[in-house]
């Protein structure tokens, strides 16, 4: 006998069906999306919260001829965005300067203490150099920079209750 004779034709499969993928990819998917969409999410929030600090640094950096009394305006300005009015509104002289040093971290103190000097006690002053004025602008930058926006709510509920004693 012919032993090729006894060779059947090819053949083919089953066509394969249009199932949706499994229930294990689906879940891949969303999970996948849902990241996606959290961070996009995060990026604007965090986006938005500094945007104040951001455009009052500008304002600082920009104009180098800034007084005492700009500065503080751009700085309370700045602050009144992140925390109560009734906290901002009513400080100047030292309490200014014991709110500003308040929302710092504890490890840029001693910096913000040296470029300020005794810039705030004394920015009435007639006889002020124009080195107070640079000087206290680099301490204005300095805070917008590392105070700004609070690292937490209680740093801002601190200050709400502080002002309510």
């Amino acid at each position: 006998m012919d032993p090729l004779a006894q060779l059947q034709d090819i053949q083919l499969p089953e066509k394969i069906h249009n199932y949706p993928f499994a229930l294990g990819w689906w879940i891949i998917a969303v999970i996948g999306i849902a990241l996606v969409i959290f961070i996009i999410f995060k990026i604007i929030n965090y986006k938005k919260a500094r945007q104040v600090q951001q455009q009052a640094i500008t304002q600082i950096s920009s104009n180098s001829s800034m007084d005492i009394a700009d500065c503080v305006a751009v700085l309370k300005w700045a602050a009144l965005q992140y925390f109560p009015r009734e906290r901002i509104a009513n400080l100047y002289g030292d309490k200014l300067q014991d709110f500003l040093l308040d929302t710092l971290p504890e490890s840029t103190h001693e910096k913000f203490k040296t470029l300020s000097n005794d810039s705030l006690k004394t920015m009435y002053q007639k006889d002020l150099s124009e080195s107070d004025n640079i000087s206290f602008q680099q301490a204005s930058a300095y805070w917008l920079k590392h105070a700004l926006p609070p690292k937490s709510n209680r740093v801002a509920n601190q200050t709400l209750t502080e002002s309510k004693l």
